[in-house]
């Protein structure tokens, strides 16, 4: 029994001895404080401004985009518009009397618009194709085709259109705009074309 105890105080003494190792062995760690309240508001509001800067940035971004989109859509307008100025330039033609150069009202109307036109659009010049009627001998029909090309020539000089940006040339019978040997088709094939020439 004695044994028992003293087996049992060692035992005792031996647990005591290795906990007061243990405690003395251990390092002392200190925690470290945790940040201010003062220090967790001034990263709030940094990060609230980073934020800010951001979506302004974004903003100003999609503005950015937004405007190059509205100036792309503008140009595109413009040159489909000056596209259709160019064809109606060069699509709408005057026609003459029979054995004529003499300029009609609506024809001198037509000229004014292509010289407001041409006014606008100093950098092209423009090619006046006079044509005749399938009568006529081919050198008559030639000199009719010139008179009626440099007609047309004339109004627009007249009208202020330097005499440098326009040429003019004859093609007689040679290109009917129309076939046909009755007043229907000579009524179109007498006629002055116009070419745009940048």
């Amino acid at each position: 029994m004695i044994r028992k105890s003293m087996t049992g105080l060692l035992v005792v003494v031996f647990i005591a001895a290795t906990l007061l190792f243990t405690a003395s062995c251990q390092k002392k760690v200190e925690v470290a404080p945790g940040p201010t309240e003062a220090e967790l508001q001034a990263q709030r509001e940094k990060e609230a401004a980073e934020k800010r800067a951001a979506e302004e940035r974004a903003r100003a971004e999609e503005a950015r985009r937004a405007e190059q989109e509205r100036l792309r859509r503008e140009r595109e307008e413009a040159a489909r518009m000056a596209r259709q100025a160019m064809e109606a330039m060069e699509s709408e033609k005057i026609y003459f009397d029979y054995d004529s150069s003499e300029l009609k009202p609506e024809s001198q109307d037509i000229l004014t618009k292509k010289a407001a036109w041409l006014k606008a659009n100093g950098e092209y010049k423009i090619k006046i194709e006079g044509n005749c009627d399938e009568r006529g001998s081919t050198e008559y029909n030639l000199a009719l085709g010139g008179r009626r090309a440099e007609a047309a020539a004339k109004f627009l000089s007249a009208l202020g259109i330097s005499s440098d940006r326009i040429t003019t040339v004859s093609y007689g019978e040679e290109k009917p705009a129309v076939t046909g040997s009755n007043e229907s088709a000579w009524a179109k094939n007498r006629r002055d074309e116009f070419v745009l020439i940048k």
